[in-house]
C-alpha cells in the first residue's frame, strides 16, 4: 500500500522533519502500531515455517544474500556483482 492509502486508513501519519524542512517523516499511529503488533508475530511464524526445512548451510547462504540486499538496493545494484 502507498503511504497515502495507509494515511487515509489512519495507520500512519506524516509530520515535518525538524532536521530537513524539505522532507516529511512518516510514523505509525496508535492504530497502525496495534495492527503491526498483530501482524508481525504472524509474519514471523510464517517465515519460520517457510525456512524450517532448509539445511543450515542453505540458511547461512540465504542469510548472506539477505544481508547484501540493502547494500545493492542503496547503490542501484552496482556492488552486487
Amino acid at each position: 500500500m502507498r503511504d497515502s492509502t495507509l494515511e487515509a486508513r489512519g495507520l500512519v501519519e506524516r509530520f515535518a522533519n525538524g532536521a530537513d524542512r524539505r522532507s516529511l517523516l512518516v510514523g505509525l499511529t496508535a492504530e497502525g502500531l496495534l495492527l503491526a503488533d498483530e501482524l508481525v508475530p504472524r509474519h514471523t511464524a510464517n517465515e519460520s515455517r517457510l525456512l524450517a526445512n532448509l539445511p543450515p548451510e542453505e540458511l547461512a547462504a540465504f542469510d548472506c544474500v539477505l544481508r547484501k540486499l540493502p547494500i545493492a538496493i542503496g547503490d542501484g545494484g552496482q556492488s552486487a556483482a
